[in-house]
């Protein structure tokens, strides 16, 4: 007859896990808390009553599962540890013995999360009398840092010894324990021998008399979530079990031949030289643009906006004129109203209808707008014509022109259609940022510090350390040069941004969310500067990172004269549905780049994105809402 107790101790506060004011227990691993999983899962294995030993914020926990929708038969009972900060583990479970009286038990530990079969395997176990049997994992490669782990040596079956050194270990615990009444009595020798005594001391004084066996997992997963890296780790886990539930392999019929295989490669990667100077394109006599000379006879197009047309167009032009060049000149509208659809084929329609061939050049002189739109179209015409960008404003210079990325905004989110082309060459003249509006200044620098922020360290200080003019030129000269060096490094070993180059993605989550809702009343700066604030405190809750790297956050976005709030007019619910049409989601949740300490992004296992669980996303937002 299986087990009908259950005892999860869930005193502690947890504080490697590092969540602050959230008892451990009640943290969300796959939507659910994970004790809250936990008895689920025993309830679905027969389990009748489950008594639950709190602690700290044990009011919390008291009202999280009492009267749980997922719990419709299982009896859930408390009982509080009262010496819970100052004893160890075993004076937690000693909290529920005159509860559990003389009945078997099953220990869970409220820490962990099993798969449900391990669950079902151990209340099935039968224990002897004075037996204790121990859920152990002999897969040690499986084990995620298993230097942190409660290890076991075991021999035929049996468990010789128990604890974080064990000599010739061959196993780790799981937390999962099958006892009977007898084990009360050597759980009290333990305690009266220390008072910070773990499970396994009296595990071991079992194990000395031959009454401690082990039960095997077998390949089954489970996790300790002691630590950020292994909750991160276990939320991974279940999101790919997930995805790979959905998926039904087929199994071709008997005598079915497989298919013929064949492969083909690309071609060669490109290569884009970026030059950056002074003067080298407000001055028409230095202009060049590295266009190829099979070019020369091509038609070439310029892409501009409204105000860079009417600042520098007729100068640009007339100086690819004097070398010869047949040049076309297209003017779309300032900002990212020029970003659609519509005008993408409109602008299609009216290049062809001028007259280009497979020579031809799209040349951007702009802001990002114009580099992203010109540089989709370039993609598009003919299957791929020649690109070359002029930035002119900071936030291309630093990012949108330093990439090969090009993108238009759809209905329902900015650059959600796009493609990866890389641009000939760019051209970046420092001069340019001479004429810029105040406002765009700050807005470049957004990017300026998300590099610093997540790349590297030592920028960071310097960035904090100016105390100059921001429009001076030999700032604005030193942190461009600064930038593009930084993003040629990822580019050249993470050029889709999977791993360290998840950097350029960073506060683009939420930032873009919340400048799409604006309407585009916020820059793309502005709201990158909210997605940094945003993802520092998400990066904090889930232990990423601690207080004083949230509080450089909002130090160096203030100083750059960012926003590090997000509007009191947007609404929690619409941010979160915004975010589903971000590259980075997948249908099982939002993932972010997430700073663990200036300087470095948060790796968990060579993965950059983090998953995070709306039960973090929606308190960290709350947190960087406006004051109305």
């Amino acid at each position: 007859m299986s087990i009908k107790r259950l005892l999860i101790p869930a005193a502690g506060r947890g504080a490697r896990l590092d969540r602050p004011g959230m008892p451990k227990p009640l943290v969300w691993v796959a939507g659910l808390p994970m004790i809250v999983r936990t008895l689920v899962q025993a309830e679905e294995a027969g389990v009748e009553e489950a008594v639950v030993v709190v602690g700290y914020e044990a009011p919390t926990v008291v009202k999280a599962l009492t009267h749980h929708p997922r719990l419709t038969r299982l009896k859930v009972r408390f009982v509080e540890a009262p010496r819970w900060a100052d004893d160890g583990l075993v004076a937690s479970l000693l909290a529920a013995r005159e509860v559990l009286g003389q009945e078997r038990f099953v220990i869970a530990m409220g820490d962990h999360v099993f798969d449900g079969k391990l669950i079902e395997r151990i209340v099935g176990e039968r224990v002897g009398d004075g037996e204790v049997v121990a859920m152990v994992d002999g897969n040690l490669a499986e084990v995620f840092d298993p230097a942190a782990a409660v290890k076991a040596k075991t021999h035929r079956g049996a468990i010789l010894e128990m604890g974080w050194d064990v000599p010739g270990f061959d196993a780790v615990d799981c937390g999962l324990f099958a006892c009977g009444p007898e084990a009360w009595a050597v759980f009290a020798e333990a305690y009266q021998a220390d008072s910070k005594a773990n499970i396994f001391a009296a595990v071991n004084r079992l194990a000395a008399k031959g009454l401690a066996r082990a039960a095997s997992a077998d390949g089954l997963p489970w996790d300790d979530v002691d630590t950020p890296a292994a909750l991160i780790r276990t939320e991974m886990r279940h999101r790919k079990q997930r995805r790979e539930q959905n998926v039904r392999t087929i199994t071709p019929p008997d005598g079915a031949a497989p298919g013929q295989a064949y492969a083909f490669q690309t071609g060669a990667p490109a290569t884009t030289e970026v030059v950056v100077g002074r003067g080298i394109a407000t001055d028409g006599s230095r202009l060049d643009l590295g266009i190829p000379a099979r070019s020369a006879s091509s038609p070439i197009f310029v892409f501009t906006d409204q105000t860079v047309n009417r600042l520098y167009g007729d100068n640009f032009v007339s100086a690819l004129e004097a070398r010869g060049y047949l040049v076309h000149r297209i003017v779309m509208e300032d900002g990212e109203v020029s970003k659609t659809i519509t005008n993408y084929a409109r602008l299609v329609d009216h290049v062809l209808e001028k007259g280009i061939d497979e020579r031809s050049v799209l040349v951007s002189l702009g802001g990002g707008a114009v580099c992203n739109v010109c540089g989709f179209v370039a993609s598009t015409l003919y299957r791929g014509i020649g690109l070359i960008h002029v930035p002119t404003t900071l936030m291309a210079q630093c990012d949108a022109a330093i990439s090969h990325k090009q993108a238009l905004n759809g209905a329902r989110g900015k650059n959600l259609i796009g493609a990866y082309y890389p641009p000939i060459r760019v051209v970046v003249d420092v001069n340019f940022l001479a004429t810029l509006e105040d406002w765009l200044i700050p807005d470049g620098l957004a990017e300026v510090v998300k590099h610093a922020l997540g790349q590297d360290a030592q920028y960071l200080r310097d960035l904090l350390a100016y105390q100059g003019d921001h429009r001076d030129p030999d700032f604005l000269e030193w942190v461009v040069k600064k930038n593009i060096e930084l993003k040629c490094e990822l580019m050249a070993v993470d050029p889709k941004e999977h791993a360290s180059g998840m950097v350029l993605q960073y506060g683009h989550n939420v930032g873009h969310a919340v400048e799409y809702l604006s309407g585009y009343d916020l820059s793309h700066g502005e709201a990158v500067a909210i997605g940094m604030m945003v993802a520092a405190r998400i990066a904090r809750l889930l232990g990423g990172c601690d207080d004083e790297t949230v509080e450089l956050h909002r130090q160096v976005i203030a100083k750059y004269n960012l926003p590090t709030e997000i509007p009191a007019s947007m609404r929690i619910p619409d941010i979160l549905d915004a975010l589903r049409y971000d590259k980075k989601y997948l249908t099982e949740g939002v993932r972010m780049a997430l700073v663990a300490e200036p300087g470095k992004l948060w790796e968990v296992g060579a993965d950059y994105a983090i998953p995070v669980p709306d039960d973090v996303l929606i308190p960290a937002l709350e947190a960087t809402m406006e004051r109305a």
